[in-house]
């Protein structure tokens, strides 16, 4: 009986090591999420011309060489996305929302940008 306890806590405690590990090795190298989609980013067919720079300060969305302030207004983890209040060209604030969209191996992802009442598939720069 107590060896069959024993061994019932061992298969436990190995499950429970195999999980977080688990855990750790899928997560993106530990960077945070706006660390993770900033750089230059193009449309799927177009040129790069989306430069995203939330890592420092000051952060930015750049369209077609026009650099928009943004504030990073809420981070869902649940969805892979960033919530970014960027002052648009008429000087009032708009919510831009970017989500990371992982491929079917989850060895790369693409952006899911939406903006201005469009939803844009943005890819990084050196990749199809």
């Amino acid at each position: 009986m107590q060896k069959s306890l024993r061994l019932s806590c061992v298969t436990l405690a190995t499950a429970l090591l195999f999980t977080v590990s688990l855990l750790i090795g899928c997560s993106s190298s530990g960077e945070d999420l706006p660390t993770q989609i900033s750089g230059t980013w193009k449309h799927t067919e177009g040129d790069c011309n989306v430069q995203i720079s939330l890592a420092a300060e000051p952060k930015t969305v750049t369209l077609d060489g026009h650099a928009y302030p943004a504030t990073i207004d809420k981070v869902d983890m649940g969805v892979y996305s960033v919530h970014l209040k960027v002052e648009a060209e008429s000087g009032k604030s708009e919510e831009w929302i970017i989500r990371q969209v992982w491929d079917d191996n989850g060895s790369s992802f693409g952006l899911a940008f939406i903006h201005n009442g469009t939803q844009e598939k943005l890819v990084k720069c050196g990749q199809s």
